[in-house]
């Protein structure tokens, strides 16, 4: 029986298409489902769990998912209900009790760093950062996603994107925060000036929004003039 209870949950937590999703669970009783309202980020899963001594009826407004749960048994929309994205996903219980699912962005977070914030004139310096999406966001752990990075001179000047990067899946030290490995990104940049960078992450899938979006703190680079050799 353990096993068994094993197998279920697995399989309500990572589903077939292999995105890196969770459950949160949401109790089917007499005077209807509780929470009647339930808000998630996008990633996560709901599972209705019957607390009832009846069989209870799921079926979404958009008809992406009609379920029935039998007493004491768990259900989920196994094809989804287009939750995968922001919004409001309204369903009833029974025909009777209104209820949804409010989808909402998911968290994430993007870094900039470099070795040294003073390099020689004429120099190139690696920029380089990592894009953290908390692995609960579809469409899965380990997603490429484009970096924008941009750059101003001094604090009048607004900034202007330089350069476009990808943060790609990197086999670092495995953990149970990232046990996929970290998305990194980087960059060379050769600037002639004192300039503050900053790195952006905005992308979405194509569909809808499942990310909030995402800026780096500003990262300065200063530049050291040589000066000139005295004559002997």
């Amino acid at each position: 029986m353990q096993v068994a209870l094993i197998g279920v949950l697995a399989a309500l937590v990572f589903p077939a298409d292999g995105s890196s999703l969770d459950a949160v669970f949401i109790a089917l009783t007499p005077t209807g489902p509780s929470p009647a309202v339930m808000t998630i980020p996008a990633g996560m899963y709901p599972v209705w769990s019957n607390n009832d001594t009846v069989t209870h009826t799921v079926v979404f407004a958009n008809g992406s998912c009609s379920i029935q749960v039998a007493p004491g048994a768990i259900g989920q929309c196994i094809n989804g209900y287009g939750g995968g994205y922001g919004g409001d996903y309204a369903y009833t219980v029974d025909n009777t009790f209104q209820a949804s699912i409010v989808t909402v962005a998911a968290d994430r977070c993007v870094s900039l760093s470099a070795r040294h914030h003073t390099i020689r004139r004429g120099a190139t310096i690696r920029l380089y950062g990592r894009l953290q999406d908390y692995d609960l966001s579809p469409p899965g752990p380990g997603t490429e996603q484009p970096i924008i990075v941009l750059a101003r001179h001094n604090r009048a000047d607004p900034f202007r994107r330089i350069a476009v990067r990808t943060a790609k899946l990197h086999p670092t030290p495995k953990s149970h925060v990232h046990p996929w490995g970290e998305l990194i990104w980087q960059l060379r940049v050769r600037p002639r000036a004192r300039t503050t960078y900053i790195a952006e992450a905005n992308s979405q899938p194509q569909g809808g929004q499942v990310w909030q979006q995402a800026q780096s703190k500003p990262f300065e680079v200063r530049v050291r003039h040589q000066k000139p050799k005295r004559g002997k």
